[in-house]
């Protein structure tokens, strides 16, 4: 997974201002750990500290901030898939241990480091232990077995309201909060995007609000949403969003095209609407019906795709995908599977 993957890019291209960072601690970090922060000190350090395997879900931005005169790290981890990892603990300690390696290197003592993961995806991520994952620890065992925390902010949790007028401030927080929140979900996402980027319109008039703005377009070219959608509300909210638009309209088309065509899905694009748009939700379908069979039966749960590969309807897809979430056997899922 490269840097260069949309989730990834927008969380840094947001949180990467101070400001945001400091409005998103404030608004979920327990209140504890803000009254022992110093968060006027907070700054942005420029290394990362995760590897070819933690790329695979995460991307990190790592701040310095002072706690009782006390050097502290704060790692906001950005876990971009749409399911939570099987085993949080596993791939935090292995974070965690980068950190302190490096502070050895530098000759450094070891700093706390607080771990505070922002998730997105629809399936809700439940916290646990990392001794429950073990299964029937005997007593006398349980100190061999480490514990720490991390903090964790699942958007699935908040409605737009609460992220909207309740737990943040910064306009540019709030419209990239609801944006990743929605960004799995097109007809949410396509449904709330007026009120979503509504919030920017003053916001918008100024410089830095337009260069947020050229982000989220970036961002949005790689959603599942119609180009025409995002073009006419940003044109409906700004008329500068409008002319930006105008000189960004010829690139995002060119990449809505090679998005596409990597996939397989369009022949070809014209300008403000992707052909092919069926034969992609398709595809995009059976993925995520393949992924979900995968996480919740193993091997044994894609003995069904071999018949859903060759279904072809919208309708009967989106059943599939929906009782995949809730089904307690296979067998509920192969009567949708085998329906005429």
């Amino acid at each position: 997974m490269e840097i260069s993957n949309p989730h990834d890019k927008f969380f840094k291209e947001s949180f990467s201002v101070i400001e945001n960072a400091v409005d998103f601690l404030q608004g979920t970090l327990p209140a504890e750990i803000l009254q022992a922060l110093n968060l006027s000190t907070l700054t942005i350090e420029n290394n990362s500290y995760i590897d070819e395997e933690l790329k695979e879900h995460f991307s990190d931005l790592v701040y310095n901030c002072n706690c009782r005169e006390k050097e502290t790290k704060i790692a906001i981890l950005f876990e971009h898939k749409s399911f939570p990892p099987f085993n949080p603990h596993l791939q935090l300690l292995k974070y965690l241990l980068k950190i302190w390696e490096t502070n050895i290197k530098q000759q450094q003592k070891l700093i706390p480091v607080v771990p505070v993961i922002l998730y997105h995806g629809k399936e809700r991520w439940k916290v646990k232990r990392f001794s429950d994952y073990f299964e029937e620890v005997v007593k006398e065992f349980s100190g061999y077995i480490p514990e720490f925390r991390y903090e964790l902010t699942d958007l699935s949790l908040y409605s737009n309201e609460e992220i909207k007028d309740k737990i943040f401030k910064k306009v540019s927080l709030e419209i990239a909060m609801l944006l990743m929140k929605n960004i799995f979900d097109e007809r949410e996402l396509t449904r709330n995007l007026k009120d979503i980027l509504e919030i920017g319109r003053r916001y918008f008039e100024h410089e830095k609000g337009l260069r947020f703005l050229e982000s989220v377009i970036r961002y949005l070219s790689q959603a599942e949403i119609e180009p025409e959608a995002v073009f006419r509300t940003i044109k409906e909210i700004s008329e500068k969003g409008g002319e930006l638009i105008m000189t960004m309209e010829t690139r995002l088309i060119e990449r809505y095209k090679e998005r596409y065509m990597e996939r397989g899905r369009v022949e070809g694009i014209e300008k403000g609407r992707v052909e092919g748009r069926v034969e992609g939700r398709v595809e995009g379908l059976k993925e995520a019906i393949a992924l979900g069979l995968e996480l919740k039966y193993g091997v044994k749960g894609l003995s069904l795709y071999e018949k859903i590969a060759k279904i072809s309807s919208l309708e009967q897809l989106e059943a599939i995908k929906e009782a995949v979430k809730i089904s307690k056997s296979m067998e509920e899922i192969d009567i949708l599977v085998r329906k005429d």
